[in-house]
């Protein structure tokens, strides 16, 4: 027996020897000094040690364990905390749903089978427990109206208040032609000023289908009152909204009916496509709003069935990833099959990358983090994109960037390599992806990201083809710099790193690239306009690492305001909104740092932070201080919601907020957001929480 072996061979003896006597905690700490973290954890247990062992075991990454012992031992702090932790590994959500459904939790089981993709098994859960609204939800999300609707029918009988739960079962009964059904629900609902306006929308339509022509007029005045402008005539107003002036009874006769997807989706025009579908543009008669619906190509054979129940399992928690760098997924119908997603107007990455174009720095650097935002959030789902390309790439009217398209790429044949959809994918595949000799992981997704970041800096693909998979397999990639001299230090290592043949010699995450991007020295050495606003501003007059992407004579922002410390408010051009630029030492840089981290929609974002210059860019979100916001009791209670969660995401990365105030949160249409702590406190998370509950008391 080698040394290493004896070693082992003596601690098992001397674990067993301990058990024996009864010394279970000390076997337990036994373990914990070798590394043995899950075995500790179920000696901990023997003995009832329950938070010991859960903490050990949360420790050790298995939350579906600590999650276990935490209910055994009763410790609500604990299963709080996993609650929140437990979404992002979805494989250990499902066993700790059964855990949870086993002790009678079954509203704990119901959040983690929905945060695992397992929608109609989640939506029965709730049922079970009582929470009508919940499972119609996922019922409906699901496609499966006719549940979601009885459901939503118990729940309004149940809550006669619950203008949301009328609003949808109105949607539901309207989709199914029982009009006259839906008007009554969407009388309850219009009683719900958050309500009003769409429910008043349907309401025409429906008293138009059944006839009722005055009613369908009284229903559009009271429309033009909260909304004056509204078209002032029935018919003007159902041919902006369905593409005809009869309205649900014109599509219910057929032409444009033919369009119809589902029942649901009318269609308005093509997109493009691609290999994996195509996409259209269309109209969502349920909730009046424009979608982009993805019709998907799928291979005949076990092969093409197996890619499809991959890629469906995969689409299912996707539809639950909320984060503003990932395109939302609205719906997904197995039976099309197709996706139903949020419309990007702003186009693709792809349409924006011309032959030979070269992206202003400051354009780089914000696409780029905003992707790798958005693949860590898939890949805390468990989710790997393996298709990331410019063309998923995707900006919103207002210039936000997200990523779509994850998983589609499991329905794609690698024998067609001849379409030329399938080209331009492989021009981003890492070697294995293209061999298949290995599982796609994270690295998969940074290969792919890797010649995206090329791409955008030099102009060119850093293997340009047409034999993308020998390129792939066997060249090395040429230097950044050799395309775009003058680039600084750690740019070519990076992207060598990146584009690493070895999955293994990539950066381990996309918190590493990040990091690594933040060391870059992004500095544009024109910028005089910007170093102006700064020295107004009350700081050293120093380059900072903002380019002027517009063009080639604009700046990037433009002074609104001046604020209190020698911060402004600024108009950022590159994506159309205004941005609070602030002072930044190093010490605040690492404040920042560590609260961008938490990276929640309802918490303050950090969109860039640049010690050489000395300042950061922080978001300045719309609306109202709650000092002055005017909310109805369910806005306030939403408002607490939502500062709740970006209090708990703070939380998970050890940090107390500790300044709660009136003043600290904005309130907007539709998100509370909390704006960020001037620095580390000694707080703790229940003063925090203290503090939330006072204010909304």
């Amino acid at each position: 027996m080698t040394e290493k072996g004896a070693d082992a061979g003596d601690l098992v003896a001397e674990i067993a020897a301990l058990r024996k006597a009864g010394r279970f905690e000390e076997a337990a700490q036994r373990c914990l000094a070798a590394g043995r973290n899950e075995e500790a954890a179920a000696l901990f247990a023997e003995v009832w040690n329950w938070s010991r062992a859960a903490a050990v075991s949360e420790e050790a990454g298995s939350y579906a364990k600590a999650y276990a012992y935490a209910l055994e031992g009763g410790d609500r702090f604990a299963l709080a905390r996993l609650m929140q932790i437990l979404p992002e590994h979805p494989d250990q959500a499902i066993e700790a749903s059964a855990a949870a459904e086993a002790k009678g939790r079954v509203v704990d089981a119901g959040r983690l089978r929905e945060a695992a993709g397992d929608i109609v098994e989640a939506a029965e859960l709730f049922t079970r427990a009582g929470e009508l609204f919940e499972a119609a939800r996922l019922f409906e999300s699901a496609g499966r109206y006719r549940e979601a609707g009885m459901l939503y029918e118990r729940r309004v009988a149940e809550d006669r208040t619950d203008g949301e739960a009328a609003l949808r079962l109105g949607r539901i009964l309207a989709h199914f032609g029982r009009y006259e059904h839906a008007v009554r629900a969407l009388q309850r609902a219009e009683e719900d000023d958050e309500r009003r306006v769409p429910a008043l929308e349907l309401s025409i339509a429906c008293f138009d289908a059944l006839g009722m022509h005055e009613a369908a007029g009284a229903c559009l005045e009271r429309l033009r009152r909260e909304d004056p402008s509204a078209p002032s005539r029935v018919a003007d107003f159902l041919q902006t909204t369905y593409g005809d002036e009869e309205g649900l009874a014109g599509l219910a006769k057929g032409g444009e009916a033919t369009q119809l997807l589902a029942g649901r989706y009318r269609i308005v025009r093509s997109l493009g496509s691609g290999g994996s579908g195509r996409v259209l543009l269309a109209h969502d008669g349920f909730y009046d709003r424009e979608v982009a619906v993805k019709i998907l190509n799928v291979a005949a054979g076990a092969r093409g069935r197996d890619a499809f129940s991959r890629f469906a399992r995969e689409a299912r928690v996707a539809a639950g990833i909320e984060h503003p760098n990932v395109v939302r997924v609205h719906d997904f119908n197995p039976d099309g099959p197709f996706l139903v997603m949020e419309y990007m107007g702003g186009g693709t990455l792809e349409e924006r990358l011309g032959e030979g174009t070269q992206l202003p720095l400051a354009v780089v650097k914000t696409v780029t983090l905003a992707v790798l935002r958005g693949l860590e959030a898939v890949h805390r789902r468990g989710v790997i994109h393996r298709d990331l390309k410019p063309a998923n790439v995707f900006f919103g009217q207002a210039g936000d960037v997200k990523i779509g398209d994850f998983g589609v790429a499991h329905l794609q044949d690698l024998s067609a390599t001849l379409t030329g959809a399938l080209m331009g994918t492989l021009a981003y595949m890492a070697p294995e992806q293209i061999t298949g000799s290995a599982q796609p992981t994270a690295g998969t997704d940074l290969y792919a990201f890797g010649v995206i970041f090329h791409r955008m800096l030099t102009g060119t693909l850093p293997l340009p083809g047409p034999d993308f998979v020998t390129q792939h397999l066997r060249d090395v990639p040429p230097l950044l710099s050799s395309a775009r001299p003058g680039l600084a230090e750690g740019f070519d290592a990076l992207g060598a790193a990146l584009l690493a043949k070895e999955q293994g010699d990539r950066p381990a995450s996309t918190d590493d690239v990040r990091a690594a991007l933040e060391l870059l020295d992004w500095t544009d050495p024109d910028d005089d306009e910007l170093r102006e606003l700064m020295a107004q501003a009350g700081r050293e007059r120093r380059p900072v690492s903002v380019a002027p992407p517009p063009s080639a004579e604009g700046e990037r922002y433009a002074l609104v305001e001046a604020r209190e410390n020698g911060a402004f408010l600024a108009e950022d051009a590159l994506i159309s909104r205004t941005v609070r630029i602030e002072p930044c030492d190093a010490a605040r840089a690492a404040v920042l740092r560590a609260l961008a981290g938490a990276d929640h929609p309802f918490l303050q974002a950090v969109f860039d932070i640049d010690e050489e210059a000395g300042r950061a860019v922080l978001e300045e979100p719309r609306g109202e201080p709650l000092s002055r916001a005017a909310l109805t009791d369910e806005a306030r209670a939403v408002a607490r919601g939502q500062v709740s969660e970006a209090l708990e995401a703070l939380h998970r990365r050890g940090i107390a907020h500790g300044a709660v105030s009136l003043s600290q949160i904005r309130v907007g249409a539709g998100r509370a957001v909390l704006m960020l702590p001037s620095g580390r406190t000694d707080a703790e998370p229940s003063d925090d929480y203290s503090r939330l509950d006072e204010l909304f008391s």
